[in-house]
């Protein structure tokens, strides 16, 4: 299939990139129905179907949109993972659902049209709440909920009024949490992008899709560091100029780490 091609069209890349931009289209119009379609009754007047078939038939056009440009985008990053597949299954249907209910605004009657009106707005919240998961994060939603009651507690301190010798290996401590802040976004269970998954240490043994990213002692040839090295501007770059990039303490740390054996 065209879709799933290993070289697909620039032209194709360029389409499927411009699902950030059209989904919004049913997102907003969906909502709009709803109101036009549920508010009329409710002041005892009368649904305006015109505007309402002709909204319902460009809320169509654009979920057929987002659905084709999100499956050409997913298969250019070439991800994978069950947060993905989800996202593309609910977008199909909800792509589906909204067709439907164009071809039902043009019956007389109202009943299936305000079923399906409903259907679509139903499974429009978790398609989009999906999309965003791999935009931004599985826990993106709910992080600050999280934070707020996971806060650190103040540091016990021993009898001699010291800080007690800190718990966990040097990768659980200070490199988990690095690859946490600006790797896993991408590379998690549900977004496995390149076939390289960060977020376990089995994962990051294993490497992806270009081989292994980790030299156990030399930090020049492991690709998890010289990645971050390149300049930002380079096509090579991790992570993406648009995400969280690793500080220079956090660079030394990891470098450190590898150099003394990469130990987990």
């Amino acid at each position: 299939m065209m879709l799933l091609s290993e070289d697909p069209s620039p032209w194709l890349q360029v389409l499927g990139r411009c699902h950030p931009l059209v989904l919004h289209l049913p997102l907003g119009l969906i909502p709009a129905l709803v109101l036009l379609e549920f508010g009329a009754p409710l002041l005892r007047r009368d649904s305006p179907r015109g505007p309402i078939a002709a909204l319902a038939w460009l809320n169509a056009v654009g979920a057929a949109l987002a659905a084709v440009t999100g499956l050409l985008l997913a298969s250019e990053n070439d991800s994978t993972g069950e947060l993905l597949g989800n996202h593309k299954l609910a977008g199909i249907a909800l792509g589906a659902l909204c067709v439907i209910s164009a071809i039902a605004a043009s019956v007389r009657r109202r009943g299936p049209f305000r079923v399906l009106l409903l259907l679509s707005f139903v499974v429009m919240l978790p398609t989009g709440h999906l999309g965003g998961s791999i935009t931004h994060g599985k826990d993106f939603l709910f992080e600050p909920l999280e934070h707020s009651r996971t806060a650190k507690p103040p540091t016990p301190t021993g009898d001699n009024g010291t800080e007690p010798a800190p718990i966990g290996s040097e990768y659980e401590r200070v490199i988990a949490p690095i690859l946490e802040r600006t790797c896993s976004k991408c590379h998690n269970p549900d977004k496995t992008k390149g076939e390289l998954l960060l977020t376990t240490p089995e994962g990051i043994q294993r490497g992806g899709e270009n081989g292994t990213v980790l030299v156990a002692g030399k930090p020049d040839e492991s690709e998890l560091l010289v990645r971050c090295l390149l300049p930002l501007d380079d096509d090579d770059h991790m992570p993406p100029e648009d995400k969280p990039q690793p500080s220079a303490e956090e660079l030394a740390a990891l470098r450190a780490w590898i150099a003394g054996g990469a130990k987990f």
